[in-house]
């Protein structure tokens, strides 16, 4: 019985050994002397719309690029880029269409910059899209955050970007006059306030009141506004994306800095801070009756939360 024991097991490993040298030797060939017909095959789906099924054979021979010729690996990866182009979203996003596509064109004589093309085209038609959407929808989140990726697109329009601006200020602006509104009551007594609090900026002309901001609003060292601009009662100052965190953490200046305003036009000042890299909405800053200081409204994404901030 021993005997006869071990020819089953010599009769079962046999295929499966000579199957794995088989796909080792096939895949050898194809990657030695045969890449031309793998692509081939590749080009061959390509041409019958079987995006799918020409991928699978090209990410094969992507996966060893270093057995390729030049030739060979620049008509892989603008195959590849094709390919996910086409099969388009949501087997992949735009962002990975385009990478796969910017890989591609670093090859000498690529042919995909024009696939890159399209895919900024859409990318910026599927933004716009959603920012309209979201304005049609008093959705400021939604809105400021497809404006903004669109602004980093190639060839984004300067000028859609400005009416968007305008369009979120104006929403926004809207929904903080809502909330002041609700809160019934006289400025008198809070401009007064103000006064009391701020006599040494009541007779600044504008370059020292400027001044006197810049200074004011700097933490650290490190001046938060990065550009102030006064008309009438309104001041604006923009801010660096990369201080938008230290402005955070600076209301109570921020709240000062509008009490000051006040101070000086003996009216309802009001602060309106910008992000400075989109121009969008980061802070309104107001005066509240009810607590005779100025108040913080916050909207960096759309989303409004009030705090309120002594000068102090």
């Amino acid at each position: 019985m021993p005997r006869y024991s071990r020819t089953p097991i010599l009769r079962s490993a046999f295929p499966r050994i000579a199957g794995q040298a088989a796909v080792a030797i096939a895949l050898a060939a194809v990657l030695s002397g045969c890449a031309p017909s793998a692509l081939t095959a590749a080009r061959s789906q390509i041409a019958v719309g079987n995006y799918p099924a020409a991928r699978q054979e090209l990410a094969t021979l992507s996966a060893h690029g270093g057995d390729l010729s030049a030739s060979q690996r620049r008509e892989v990866k603008d195959d590849l880029c094709l390919c996910d182009f086409m099969i388009g979203r949501p087997a992949f996003t735009l962002a990975e269409q385009r990478a796969v596509c910017a890989d591609a064109a670093k090859e000498p004589g690529s042919q995909s910059s024009s696939i890159i093309a399209r895919i900024d085209e859409a990318a910026r038609r599927k933004d716009a899209d959603e920012v309209e959407a979201a304005l049609s929808d008093h959705d400021l989140a939604d809105a400021e955050r497809a404006a903004t990726d669109y602004q980093t697109l190639p060839a984004a329009d300067p000028a859609t970007v400005a009416r968007w601006s305008r369009q979120i200020w104006t929403l926004a602006d809207a929904q903080v006059f809502a909330d002041s509104t609700a809160k019934k009551g006289s400025l008198d007594a809070a401009i007064s306030e103000a006064r009391r609090n701020h006599r040494d900026v009541e007779n600044m002309d504008d370059g020292q009141f400027t001044r006197w901001v810049v200074k004011t609003a700097t933490v650290s060292g490190t001046p938060v506004a990065a550009g102030v601009e006064m008309k009438d009662s309104t001041l604006k100052l923009s801010v660096d994306d990369a201080n938008l965190q230290l402005a955070a953490l600076s209301l109570d200046k921020l709240a000062a800095i509008n009490d000051a305003m006040a101070a000086r036009c003996g009216c309802d000042a009001r602060t309106n801070v910008a992000v400075a890299e989109t121009g969008f909405p980061a802070y309104f800053i107001r005066l509240d009756p009810e607590t005779r200081m100025s108040e913080v409204m916050i909207l960096p994404r759309g989303d409004r939360a009030i705090v309120s901030a002594t000068s102090n």
